[in-house]
Formats: structure tokens, C-alpha cells, sequence
């Protein structure tokens, strides 16, 4: 893709009915328009119980949706949910002292231990209970066989440009995966049942839901079922995604050591007396913490491809140009990202990119980089609604 663009400018066709942008102006214009552009039918994974996601709703279906959750990702929220957060950030730092084993020259694996934490965290946060993946060294398999969906949607969605592909595929899999599907499904709804019959209203992205549950998903409410889809929805994004961007920051930092040391004097000169005092509030002052993450997403984000809409009836005006109606169109992550219309050297690592200007730390060699082209959760109505 990122030949196309080189060789065809910041507009280019790769199929009959679908563009790829690469310009900052194209996410207004595609992600925030008004009405919405809907989401491109042939991208989306058809909902595992017959309710929909925010992944997959449209309009006011979506709104009320997005609506009945959004309170449970806010920052208020993730105040509250910083206490369970913290809990398996120490259980992490234990995990990686028992792999060490008392020689701090041992070479480990720390992707593996990375998606142990997130899931962790993710899944105590949505269902209540944690798979104790740390402490088991292990992916459950309720994740494993979900994860395996997911990738059979990827490439279902591929095939379905291919007429009939797509339905043959689909048939095949249900058909060899239904026991695995049908265990999945009783044991997600086992956790739910759990967690909702526990009364416990701590804080995590359950509690705030719970009292909008309906049988019907009336306005301002959500289905138990719709719940449920939400909830693997948000334990897969959660911990995948999340586990790659730590990993790809990890790896640049290793890659790049005087960052490193950059990141390391910020954090020892933050006055944290002990480990005690790292937490989810104390580390928001961490400006080049904040870089070094944007930064690894710039270069490395967890979705690279597009999020591909179509154009309404009447065609619509994306990037200054017009274009007609029923074409896909989307910006393509890891293109935007690393182009040099964009970015000052965008194919290598550096987080000062993303200091405000008055940090001492900011190189002006970077004063025209193209920021507005940097949106890793998208833009508009349907940005990823963890973004924080």
C-alpha cells in the first residue's frame, strides 16, 4: 500500500469501489461527517449470538449502545478502576522478578508476560474474575478459541469481495467450530450471570451497566445479550491490542537506548519513594511516557489497515474531492502514520515528536509534523470508546 501511495499520490484506488487516503483532512471527512457514513458491510464480523456491538451497530441502534457503556470508560471511571489496575501492575512486576530468578542478566520473553497482564486486568474489569493468567503462565481457553473467531472473521472478510466465498467459508467453520462455540457462549454467560448476580458495585465497566440492562433495549438501555457480545468484544480488543502497543514500545525503547535512559530519569525523578507510590494517577504528569506510547502506535499500530465506510446516496466530499455514492473509502493506519507528507522522518523512532513545544526536551525539527494525521483510536462518533 504504501508503494501504491508513492507511486499514485495521497488518493488511491484499489479496487473498483474503494479508496485509501493517507491525508490528515480525510478523517473529518470520513469519521465525522454528518450524517454518518456507514460502516462497510463486507468488514464486519457477524455478531456472535445475534446481537450487535459497538462494533457492528449502526445508528440509533449504536447511539444507544455507545450510550448505556460510554459512563464506564470515562475518567472518573478509570479513576475507580485504577485500584484493580494497580493490583495486577504488581502482580506483573512479581511475575517478571520470579522469571528473572534472582539473575538480572536472564533473557525473557516479554510479550507473552505483557498479554498475561492485560488479560488479566481486562477481564477481572469486565466479568469480575480474572483467568489468572499470570500467575498461571497460560491463555485460558475461552480466550484462545474467541481469538480464533476473530482471525477466521479477518480473513471471511477478505473472501466475501469474492462472491459465494464467503458463505462457504463461513458454513465450513460454524460447522467445525460449533461445540467450540456453543462452550464459549455457556461459559461467557456463566461469568455474566456471576458478576451481575454478586451485587457487587465496585468499580470496574460492569457496575455502570447494570442498572441499564433491559429485556427489550429500549432507549438508554442495553440487552443482557448485547452485554455479552460487548463484554468478549472488550476483553479481546483490551488485551490484544493493548498487549502489542506495550510490546512495540518496549522493543523501540530497547532498540533506541538514550530513550531509554530518557524515560528512565522522568520517571525516577518523579519523587515516587517506592513502588507504593506508581500509580494510574501519580503517572499522568509523565509527559514523555505519554510520547513514547503515541509514539509506538504512530509506527507499529495494534490495527494497521483501514475502517472502511461507504458513501451515502448523493456521493459526499472527502479530502476536496468529490466522490460518488456507494464507494468504500478509509484511511489506512500504518500509511498515514509514516508518510513523510506527515511526519519528519517517519519511519524512525522519536517520541519528542509528541512534547509540547515548550518542553525542553522538543526537537522544532519536528514543528511541521502533520499531528491532525495521528488519531490511533479514530475520530468522530465511532472512535474506540477505551481510548483512555
Amino acid at each position: 500500500m504504501d508503494r501504491f501511495h508513492t507511486q499514485y499520490g495521497p488518493i488511491v484506488r484499489i479496487a473498483p469501489d474503494e479508496l485509501t487516503y493517507i491525508t490528515p483532512e480525510a478523517w473529518k471527512d470520513i469519521y465525522s461527517a454528518r450524517p454518518q457514513l456507514l460502516k462497510d458491510p463486507y468488514s464486519l464480523t457477524p455478531p456472535m449470538n445475534n446481537a450487535n456491538s459497538l462494533f457492528t451497530a449502526e445508528g440509533d441502534e449504536h447511539r444507544r449502545i455507545r450510550g448505556a457503556v460510554i459512563s464506564a470508560f470515562s475518567d472518573k471511571a478509570l479513576r475507580g478502576q485504577s485500584v484493580i489496575i494497580e493490583e495486577y501492575a504488581c502482580q506483573f512486576v512479581k511475575r517478571l522478578k520470579t522469571e528473572l530468578n534472582g539473575n538480572p542478566s536472564s533473557i525473557i520473553d516479554l510479550q507473552p508476560i505483557f498479554g498475561y497482564a492485560t488479560f488479566d486486568i481486562i477481564s477481572d474489569l469486565t466479568w469480575g474474575e480474572s483467568p489468572k493468567a499470570l500467575q498461571t503462565a497460560g491463555e485460558h481457553s475461552w480466550y484462545g478459541r474467541f481469538f480464533l473467531h476473530a482471525k477466521f472473521s479477518t480473513v471471511r472478510n477478505c473472501l466475501s469481495r469474492f462472491y459465494g466465498m464467503d458463505s462457504i467459508l463461513h458454513y465450513v467453520f460454524l460447522r467445525i467450530t460449533s461445540k467450540q462455540r456453543a462452550a464459549n457462549t455457556k461459559l461467557t454467560f456463566e461469568r455474566l450471570d456471576r458478576r451481575l448476580a454478586s451485587g457487587n458495585l465496585r468499580s470496574d465497566l460492569m457496575t455502570p451497566i447494570i442498572g441499564k440492562i433491559s429485556e427489550d433495549g429500549c432507549k438508554g438501555t442495553i440487552t443482557k445479550r448485547e452485554v455479552l457480545t460487548n463484554g468478549v468484544a472488550t476483553v479481546i480488543a483490551g488485551s490484544q491490542l493493548s498487549t502489542i502497543a506495550i510490546t512495540t514500545a518496549v522493543y523501540l525503547l530497547l532498540r533506541n537506548p538514550h530513550y531509554w535512559q530518557s524515560l528512565a530519569k522522568e520517571v525516577r525523578g518523579a519523587g515516587f519513594k517506592g513502588e507504593a507510590d506508581i500509580s494510574v494517577a501519580s503517572t499522568q504528569s509523565l509527559e514523555l511516557l505519554k510520547a513514547v506510547v503515541n509514539e509506538a502506535m504512530r509506527i507499529h499500530h495494534p490495527t494497521p489497515g483501514s475502517l472502511p465506510r461507504v458513501t451515502p446516496r448523493g456521493g459526499t466530499t472527502i479530502a476536496g474531492r468529490r466522490v460518488p455514492s456507494g464507494i468504500v473509502v478509509g484511511v489506512s493506519l500504518y500509511n498515514i502514520h509514516t508518510r513523510h507528507e506527515n511526519f519528519y522522518k517517519p519511519l524512525e523512532f522519536h517520541p519528542e515528536r509528541f512534547l509540547d513545544a515548550r518542553d525542553v526536551r522538543y526537537d522544532p525539527a519536528f514543528a511541521d509534523d502533520r499531528i491532525d494525521a495521528f488519531h490511533p483510536f479514530s475520530t468522530g462518533p465511532r472512535n474506540c470508546i477505551g481510548s483512555k
